[in-house]
């Protein structure tokens, strides 16, 4: 018997492009606020969901496009809850969310928590092809592996500009474009 054997190495070949998207920083300016109503407020009294119109507008044309939601509000309200906020364009296309995965205790002191929980989606649902939009996604030079690099696949957003920063938006546009040739 030989101790010889290789690890069987994990292969990312799901190529549904998908959208990993969070709401405070991304979607909107603030950190959502929720009353005993089930209103959402926002701390810098800026309207919810502000920037979702223009995310949508960014996807209309790929409609192939999934989208993951990674949102704290995720451990708060069940998921219908979270997603019933998003405009419809948006809403239709969440597949599901990060909610049930957990970060490492060194990851959550480190700030890198959010990375590592998107990081165990795409590993376990094997995604080819994936973009994550977030004000809290840190530490991918440490998380990176031998046959991922997460740099390229998260898009470190101004939590005061979200997705409507120019460069974000350029980023989102650059991966939908390269994501259609590469599915075509």
């Amino acid at each position: 018997m030989s101790n010889d054997s290789k690890p069987t190495a994990l292969v990312l070949d799901e190529p549904t492009p998908t959208l990993f998207v969070d709401y405070d920083g991304t979607l909107h300016r603030g950190r959502g606020l929720l009353d005993v109503s089930g209103s959402i407020s926002l701390d810098t009294g800026n309207a919810p969901f502000e920037f979702a119109p223009l995310l949508a507008s960014l996807l209309e044309p790929y409609p192939q496009v999934e989208i993951v939601l990674t949102s704290s509000w995720l451990y708060k309200l069940p998921l219908e809850t979270v997603v019933s906020y998003l405009p419809k364009q948006l809403a239709l296309r969440v597949v599901g969310s990060t909610r049930g995965y957990k970060a490492r205790f060194g990851y959550l002191q480190d700030g890198s928590a959010r990375t590592y929980i998107i990081r165990s989606y795409v590993f376990e649902h094997k995604l080819k092809h994936w973009l994550a939009l977030d004000d809290a996604v840190f530490g991918s030079y440490h998380l990176s592996t031998d046959f991922l690099d997460l740099e390229q696949h998260l898009v470190l957003l101004d939590s005061q500009l979200g997705v409507s920063a120019p460069e974000a938006q350029q980023r989102i546009i650059d991966w939908l474009i390269e994501v259609h040739r590469a599915n075509a």
